[in-house]
């Protein structure tokens, strides 16, 4: 593999692209009868061998890792199991987004399914924020609940488990953040993370360490002649699984990738369940086949808004039930509640670009702002919007008399953590990761905080830090912009972090005709370019400023997507455009 080389860089982004060995590529090629540049993406991702590249394009569920390499993972069933031949009261205990949600629905259907005494307890987000609080607890043991499996959370809780224990309540943990050095002392805890497991596969999200958990259960209870009928389908709870995945944001590859691929399927057919199927239709998808950016841009944010307004109870509920007209009932409700969700973002984002572009913040290496009681469940999604406008590590804060809560997002060459780390002597309380972060602040230091955390990211980012990257898959030839690339493209599906959709470079295409402006506003770019004889369909998103350039110039290298439809039984082919650069 080659050196990674700045092409160049344009009005918007620095392009990047590495050379792979090109006798990797043609082996590929031949071996596997791959376009070039699917064979050159193979090789980009190290899938040097037929074996694995079959693997990779044929992804089968008989791939999924033993989930008893997990640790605690035995420990935990034979507890679950425990309970269910004594009739001990379950509690699932999750967390209010969608993976939590998800992680929730999918535990308590499975035990409510093989007979098991099972309710759920997910906690308000803005009366009790993340993870297990003693109060829930006492709670759930007010309804002689003698054990507590938690989902997606719980990994951090050392007080909350104690108090438990000390209210006779077993706890299981399940949960896939990173952990820290020391443990709750809990009966049994399930997480990839945990530093001595051995477990392969590290990025699972919570609902996907859910999945091997109902999984470990399944294969025991087989075990020991528990069913007395065929035992579950656990791939019938795949399309859960997916949201969650999607939803989380973990990398679209190994298990995951394999997960979601049978979860799309199982949402785009007909034996689909019915609150999933009421909530496409409150999205505009019925009869669709779902794609992974339908689950990440249209689904996931209406169970979301609930939870970010306060009681993800309503998803959660849509998720389980089996009467299509409560179905039908909660998807409008969720539908309704993730436009008053948008309409609060859209204001608080509208005063926060206002306050940029009038102050010229975009001028500082980081951007801080607070705002009045703006609303706690939308600042996460506001400060990832001004990190895609001005691309700067930014924190959105919330205050409400005293102290201020925040929300921080990232940029790749800045660690969001160890960042608020240095600066941790002026914070109440931090915590996250890399590209996102929670912070508490008392009201009195949200000047300070502006000024350490940019000084802070001025030392360690140069100049090209802040000009977002483009990493360019491949380099294309416009006899290879056909049907036989768009089959193997789609074969590459699904995509998502760490499976991007490609990107493809065609260099010194040709104007072929002036671009106009379409779409709401006219702000997407509408033109077409010609190299060889053939006409390049091509459409930019967003991209109305490079119409000047375009109409200015006359040849050019682009960076696209490749997108296709039938129409009368005809292959339509467009490019989605992604940047442009004027050449000689």
């Amino acid at each position: 593999m080659g050196q990674i080389n700045v092409v160049h860089k344009s009005n918007r982004y620095r392009w990047t692209y590495l050379q792979p060995n090109p006798n990797d590529v043609s082996k590929i090629k031949n071996i596997c009868k791959l376009p070039s540049p699917i064979a050159e993406i193979m090789a980009k991702k190290g899938l040097l061998e037929k074996c694995n590249i079959d693997d990779f394009f044929h992804m089968s569920l008989s791939a999924l890792l033993n989930p008893f390499e997990i640790l605690d993972m035995e420990k935990a069933c034979e507890r679950i199991i425990k309970s269910i031949m004594n009739n001990e009261k379950i509690c699932i205990y999750g967390d209010y987004d969608v993976d939590g949600i998800t992680s929730t629905a999918l535990v308590y259907l499975f035990l409510k399914k093989i007979g098991a005494d099972v309710i759920y307890y997910i906690p308000n987000r803005l009366e009790e924020g993340y993870g297990l609080n003693s109060e829930a607890i006492t709670e759930i043991r007010s309804k002689k609940t003698g054990l507590i499996i938690t989902v997606d959370c719980g990994i951090s809780a050392i007080k909350e488990v104690a108090y438990a224990k000390s209210m006779n309540i077993d706890i299981i943990i399940t949960d896939h953040h990173q952990v820290a050095s020391s443990l709750p002392d809990a009966f049994a805890i399930v997480n990839p993370m945990r530093e001595n497991d051995k477990y392969p596969f590290k990025t699972l999200a919570g609902v996907g360490v859910s999945f091997k958990l109902i999984m470990g259960l399944r294969h025991i209870l087989r075990k020991k002649n528990f069913f007395k009928t065929d035992p579950p389908n656990i791939k019938n709870f795949l399309d859960i699984v997916t949201l969650g995945t999607i939803a989380d944001v973990v990398p679209i590859i190994g298990e995951n990738r394999i997960m979601v691929k049978q979860g799309l399927e199982i949402m785009s057919g007909n034996n689909i369940r019915v609150g999933l199927e009421e909530l496409k239709k409150a999205a505009g998808l019925t009869n669709q086949t779902v794609k992974a950016f339908h689950v990440g841009f249209q689904l996931a944010p209406r169970l979301n808004a609930v939870g970010r307004m306060g009681n993800s109870d309503k998803s959660l509920q849509l998720l389980i039930t089996e009467n299509r007209q409560v179905a039908k009932t909660l998807s409008l409700e969720l539908d309704s509640e993730n436009k008053f969700r948008q309409t609060i973002e859209r204001d608080i984002l509208q005063e926060t670009f206002q306050i940029i572009e009038k102050n010229k913040l975009y001028k500082n290496a980081s951007i801080v702002l607070s705002g009045e009681n703006w609303h706690p469940g939308v600042i996460g999604i506001v400060a990832s919007r001004v990190v895609d406008k001005y691309f700067r590590p930014t924190i959105i804060l919330s205050s409400d008399g005293d102290t201020a809560k925040g929300s921080a997002r990232s940029i790749p060459s800045f660690h969001l953590y160890n960042g608020l780390e240095e600066i941790s002597d002026i914070l109440l309380t931090f915590g996250g990761h890399k590209y996102a972060a929670g912070v508490k602040i008392e009201a009195n230091r949200i000047n300070e905080l502006k000024e350490k955390f940019n000084d802070t990211v001025a030392s360690k980012l140069t100049r090209d830090d802040f000009i977002p990257i483009i990493n360019i898959d491949a380099i294309i030839e416009v006899s290879d912009i056909n049907a036989d690339t768009i089959g193997w493209l789609s074969k590459m599906e699904p995509f998502g972090p760490g499976n991007k959709e490609p990107i493809f470079c065609l260099k010194n295409v040709a104007k072929y005709q002036p671009a106009t402006l379409v779409g709401k506003e006219a702000g997407h770019l509408k033109c077409y370019f010609e190299k060889n004889g053939t006409i390049l369909d091509s459409i930019g998103y967003n991209m109305k400023e490079y119409r000047d350039i375009i109409n200015s110039n006359n040849y050019f290298d682009i960076l696209f997507t490749i997108t296709s439809n039938y129409w009368k039984g005809n292959l339509n082919i467009q490019l989605n455009l992604k940047d442009l650069k004027a050449v000689n």
